[in-house]
């Protein structure tokens, strides 16, 4: 699957509601939620489309500084596994790296072995547990970081 990327704006709050319903429909972030990400300037968000031009995925960095935030990253159900959330993660490492960010950071589900392998293979790598992160399921979060340097030097490897 070629996913195309665009830069999300408020005017995309809606797409960004429905993608967040289907991908984590366990405990979605709230529209509030997400138009406050959408107009933050410390943020930037893409959506990633397929072929047809429907959206298969979306996700969002914050940058503080020298450090970044991966707030999100999200892949559809039927588009994962063919290298969407690879884009979308590659999109918000150069943004982070363009806007200054030296390194960046992210929790993720332990049980999430697939998004694991992905960071690992972008130069991120655990730097602690944080208990009970996670809601529904109650998860402890893996915290990872990379130096946007390693992070960015490794998405040339397919």
């Amino acid at each position: 699957m070629t996913a195309e990327l665009r830069v999300a704006t408020l005017d995309d709050l809606q797409t960004l509601v429905d993608l967040e319903a289907v991908t984590f429909p366990e405990d979605p972030w709230t529209p509030f939620m997400l138009a406050d990400e959408l107009s933050s300037p410390a943020s930037r968000y893409w959506i990633a489309t397929n072929e047809a031009g429907d959206p298969v995925g979306y996700g969002g960095v914050k940058v503080g500084g020298d450090q970044a935030d991966v707030m999100t990253i999200g892949v559809a159900p039927h588009a994962r596994g063919r290298g969407v959330g690879r884009a979308i993660l590659d999109a918000l490492l150069d943004w982070a790296r363009q806007a200054g960010a030296a390194e960046i950071f992210l929790d993720v589900r332990p049980s999430n072995e697939g998004a694991i392998a992905l960071y690992n293979s972008r130069g991120f790598v655990e730097i602690g547990r944080r208990p009970r992160y996670f809601r529904n399921p109650v998860e402890e979060a893996v915290e990872m970081r990379a130096p946007l340097t390693r992070a960015r030097a490794k998405t040339t490897t397919k």
